[in-house]
């Protein structure tokens, strides 16, 4: 089984940030954020193949995976080499982010 790198785009990198910081503000169980995260990462590090395709995109190859406690999805891509992280996303929104090439 092969470790992939995970990078961010710099529009996932805010949004994590942002979405942390409301975190921390407005929940009481401050770490399960963190938590989710990590382990969110873990997995697409070792079986990116295991997010659900998500086929609303314009990018190819975008796979999205839920984090439960936190009610957001993480979309991604890979490749043989990487993981490439573009955007976190609240799951009940009525739509999915606008995701650039």
């Amino acid at each position: 089984m092969k470790t992939r790198r995970v990078r961010f785009t710099a529009t996932a990198q805010r949004q994590v940030r942002s979405e942390k910081q409301w975190w921390l503000e407005n929940r009481d169980h401050v770490e399960i954020f963190a938590t989710e995260m990590r382990e969110a990462l873990r997995v697409v590090k070792l079986l990116p193949g295991a997010g659900a395709a998500y086929s609303h995109a314009r990018v190819r190859g975008i796979r999205r995976i839920y984090l439960p406690k936190v009610a957001y999805h993480l979309y991604y891509t890979f490749d043989d080499d990487e993981v490439l992280v573009r955007a976190l996303w609240g799951a009940r929104r009525r739509r999915g982010p606008v995701l650039a090439r």
